[in-house]
């Protein structure tokens, strides 16, 4: 019994031996020269989008081996070592510069002093330039107006999400250029120093990514076109509550405006009604006459410039007719020609459309109204007419 468990023994023995043997020939290829080293692997690493630049932070710990950290991209056929240096505790920061516009893997290594590699860390980041700034427009402006203490009021639509602000450049009252920044929360903003008739130039700005290392910026500045309300220096009875030529009756005529005919087309009266808090008004049809060639208007003294003339428009059916804002030269609107425009005048535009620009080249006397063709049961009405003078 002795001499089995003997045996027994001796030939578990030799398995051992036997199987270490083995194992030790499967891992000599991976230990032959030494055990493997890395060095410290960079850890939380972040990438930051730049004008043809890429901006990187990581961590590493305090004892740290590595001495020396490259970025490769491009399948590895372009390589930069980077410059890194510590900015707080753990954190450290580093940037890659002349990077064309494209989306970019890098593969991060760090070395030690020895030459030992890290393990790979990997990041994907965007470099933007001139490609996407070629992309960019102002935030659109509203409007800029000048109120009545003379201070310039701009309004701005809302801005997009990657806009930081817009810049307003203009000349203050003691002749000195100044700067103000409009941010993309604000929609509004009042300058009580403006210099009347001197330029406002407005550029916006914008970040592709909002932790991005870099602004970009419009390629051009803007003039603000800045308009003045001149209607109470200009027009007479132009907005609520209009004045009537008569004292009864739901239409009648507009004071101070000359109305024809075919728009008197309610008992020998029209161009006002009670209707709306009272409005300037043409009504065709329900009993009443076609208009054809209808024309209600006034004219003022206008000196050379630039201008603007819109109306709040309040209901309307109108169908197939036409119906234009007029501004003219001299002091009475000419029938439609044969295209329904209106000839020899500075501009015209369907009532729908509100509003137009216009130039006058000389001064004198402009006339400013409406001219109508209304068929079966037709109206439109106005709540306010005014007149913009441009900076």
């Amino acid at each position: 019994m002795k001499n089995i468990i003997k045996l027994w023994y001796l030939s578990s023995i030799l398995l051992t031996v036997i199987s270490c043997s083995k194992m030790n020939d499967t891992i000599a290829p991976f230990i032959e020269g030494g055990e493997i080293s890395y060095a410290t692997k960079v850890d939380s690493l972040k990438s930051f989008s730049g004008r043809n630049r890429v901006g990187l932070t990581w961590e590493l710990p305090a004892n740290h081996s590595a001495h020396k950290v490259f970025a490769f991209w491009n399948k590895d056929q372009d390589s930069v070592e980077l410059l890194f240096k510590p900015v707080k505790g753990k954190l450290y920061d580093a940037e890659i510069k002349d990077l064309q516009e494209a989306t970019y893997l890098f593969d991060i290594y760090s070395y030690d002093k020895e030459g030992n590699r890290s393990i790979k860390t990997l990041t994907s980041v965007n470099v933007y330039g001139e490609r996407y700034e070629a992309t960019l427009l102002n935030r659109i402006l509203l409007s800029a107006k000048i109120d009545v203490n003379d201070q310039l009021i701009a309004v701005f639509a809302n801005a997009e999400e990657a806009n930081v602000g817009t810049e307003i450049v203009y000349t203050d009252i003691l002749n000195k250029q100044k700067k103000v920044n409009v941010n993309r929360l604000q929609n509004e903003i009042v300058i009580a120093d403006w210099k009347i008739g001197t330029p406002v130039l407005y550029r916006s700005s914008y970040k592709p990514k909002a932790n991005a290392i870099d602004t970009f910026y419009v390629k051009e500045e803007e003039t603000m076109k800045i308009t003045k309300d001149i209607s109470a220096q200009y027009l007479k009875n132009f907005q609520q509550p209009f004045l009537p030529v008569q004292q009864a009756n739901r239409f009648r005529d507009p004071l101070n405006w000359i109305v024809n005919a075919t728009v008197q087309n309610h008992g020998e009266m029209g161009g006002w009604s009670t209707d709306d808090n009272t409005v300037l008004n043409m009504e065709s049809g329900w009993g009443s006459t076609n208009i054809v060639n209808g024309k209600m208007y006034q004219t003022t003294m206008l000196p050379k410039g630039e201008y603007r003339l819109q109306v709040e428009l309040g209901a309307f059916g109108l169908g197939s007719s036409t119906v234009k804002i007029v501004a003219i030269p001299g002091q009475v609107i000419p029938d439609f020609d044969s295209n329904k425009q209106v000839p020899g005048a500075y501009g015209s535009i369907s009532l729908e459309l509100k509003g137009f620009d216009f130039t006058v080249s000389n001064d004198g006397p402009v006339t400013i109204g409406f001219i109508a063709n209304m068929i079966g049961d037709q109206y439109w009405r106005v709540r306010k007419v005014t007149l913009y003078r441009y900076n």
